[in-house]
């Protein structure tokens, strides 16, 4: 059973989830995934957070689905096993430049359908252009210096 602090951890990481859209058990899976030494079982996930076994799965699925979590066997064991995916970090960024491109790419294909005379809807596209593409010029450079080694240290 995780000790007081980490226990702390957890729920704090569960609302800072929680703050961002996410479902704060979302966000208390993740963060017992990141404390944990060895990859966990439903169950156990079940016992720790004290929620549902629904909830608790479909939480590890959705963590999943974006990159976080990888679900892993145990030999020997026919449980599904979570744990933090390798290069979970670099995966979550990379979906966000991905997300940045295709609106800015968007709002150059709306700035090509609506002409260049002058209007709202010009200045409009213009602003959301300008927006996602000074957006996501730091996060490229992030991902980029990440790729190349400078990330700091243990990257899930």
């Amino acid at each position: 059973m995780p000790n007081p602090e980490t226990r702390q951890f957890i729920e704090r990481m569960g609302l800072a989830i929680e703050r961002l859209g996410l479902t704060r058990t979302f966000g208390r899976l993740f963060g017992l995934l990141m404390v944990a030494e060895r990859p966990l079982s439903l169950d156990e996930m079940v016992d720790r957070l004290h929620v549902s076994k629904a909830s608790v799965s479909t939480n590890a699925r959705d963590c999943e689905e974006l990159g976080l979590a990888r679900r892993v066997g145990i030999r020997g064991d026919r449980k599904d096993y979570y744990e933090i995916a390798p290069r979970a970090f670099e995966s979550v960024m990379a979906k966000r430049v991905g997300a940045i491109h295709a609106m800015a790419g968007l709002a150059a294909e709306g700035l090509q359908a609506v002409g260049d005379d002058p209007s709202v809807a010009r200045d409009r596209l213009t602003a959301l252009l300008e927006f996602f593409l000074v957006r996501g010029g730091p996060r490229v450079a992030v991902l980029e210096r990440w790729r190349v080694g400078e990330g700091g240290g243990v990257e899930g």
